[in-house]
C-alpha cells in the first residue's frame, strides 16, 4: 500500500471520500494486501497515498476502528485486527465445539497433567474432602494454530483415567466416551493482568489486560465434574451473551 496508484477513490461521486477510503482499506485487508496484525501506514503516509487531508484519513480510520477492523496501539501505531474467536455463552459449549461452530480448527499445546493435593477452591467447587487429591491439567488452547487461552482444569481423582488419554483434543469428548454427560455450568468472568508465564504462552506483554474466566461444570445429576480457570487473550477472543426481555 505504498503507491498512489493504489488509492482507489473517486472525487466525482456522492459517496464521501472517507467512506471510500475506509472501503478501499477493507478490500485490501480482504485480499490480504494488508495482513492481520500488520501495522498500516501512518496518517501522513495515507494522506499522500490518497491525496486527501489528514482529517479525512482520520475519519476513515476512526470508522474502521469503530468496526473493530483496525486497532490502535498507543505510541506504536494502527494495526489490522486479527480475527477474534467468538463464543456464545448462553449455552454449555467447550472450546473445540465453539471453534467448530465458527468454522475454525481447535488444537491444544499440552503442558502438564498430574495428581495434586486439593486446594480450598477444589474442595469447595468439587465437593471434596479435606485430604482429597485432584487431577490438574494445563494446556494452551489454539484456534487456527494461534494461541488464545491458557487453561487449567481440575477434576476429582475419580477421573484419573484422563491421565492415560491424549489430552490435546476435546476433554468433553473423552468424558462423554467414559459415560459422563455434561449438562450445565456456571461461569464467572472478570479481568486480570498477564503474568510473565501467561504472556509467554499467549504472545502478549506482561501486565497486559486479559479476560479471566472461571467455570464449574456439572453432570446431568448435578454433580460437579470439573472447575477451570482460563486466561484469555482479549485481542483474539470475544464472548457473546444472548439475552431475552422479561417482565418489568
Amino acid at each position: 500500500m505504498r503507491g498512489k496508484n493504489m488509492a482507489n477513490v473517486e472525487r466525482n461521486i456522492a459517496i464521501p471520500l472517507y467512506i471510500q477510503i475506509a472501503e478501499d482499506i477493507k478490500s485490501k485487508i480482504k485480499r490480504e494486501e494488508l495482513k492481520a496484525n500488520s501495522r498500516i501506514p501512518t496518517e501522513l503516509e495515507l494522506s499522500e497515498i490518497y491525496q486527501v487531508s489528514r482529517i479525512t484519513i482520520r475519519k476513515a480510520l476512526e470508522l474502521l476502528v469503530d468496526e473493530e477492523i483496525l486497532i490502535r496501539k498507543q505510541k506504536i501505531g494502527t494495526f489490522v485486527s486479527d480475527k477474534k474467536m467468538s463464543r456464545t455463552i448462553n449455552s454449555f459449549m467447550g472450546f473445540t465445539q465453539s471453534c467448530a461452530v465458527n468454522g475454525d480448527k481447535a488444537s491444544s499445546e499440552f503442558l502438564s497433567a498430574e495428581l495434586v493435593k486439593a486446594r480450598p477452591s477444589d474442595i469447595r467447587n468439587l465437593n471434596l474432602e479435606e485430604d482429597d487429591k485432584v487431577i490438574r491439567i494445563r494446556r494452551v488452547r489454539l484456534c487456527n494454530d494461534v494461541s488464545v487461552i491458557l487453561e487449567e482444569t481440575r477434576y476429582p481423582k475419580k477421573f484419573a483415567y484422563l491421565l492415560a488419554e491424549d489430552l490435546t483434543g476435546s476433554l468433553h469428548e473423552i468424558l462423554n466416551a467414559h459415560g459422563v454427560t455434561l449438562h450445565h455450568g456456571q461461569k464467572t468472568i472478570s479481568v486480570c493482568y498477564a503474568t510473565q508465564e501467561e504472556a509467554r504462552h499467549l504472545g502478549v506483554s506482561e501486565n497486559d489486560a486479559m479476560i479471566l474466566s472461571k467455570d464449574i461444570a456439572y453432570d446431568i445429576e448435578g454433580n460437579p465434574v470439573y472447575h477451570s480457570k482460563e486466561i484469555i487473550n482479549a485481542d483474539r477472543f470475544e464472548m457473546k451473551i444472548m439475552t431475552s426481555v422479561g417482565e418489568m
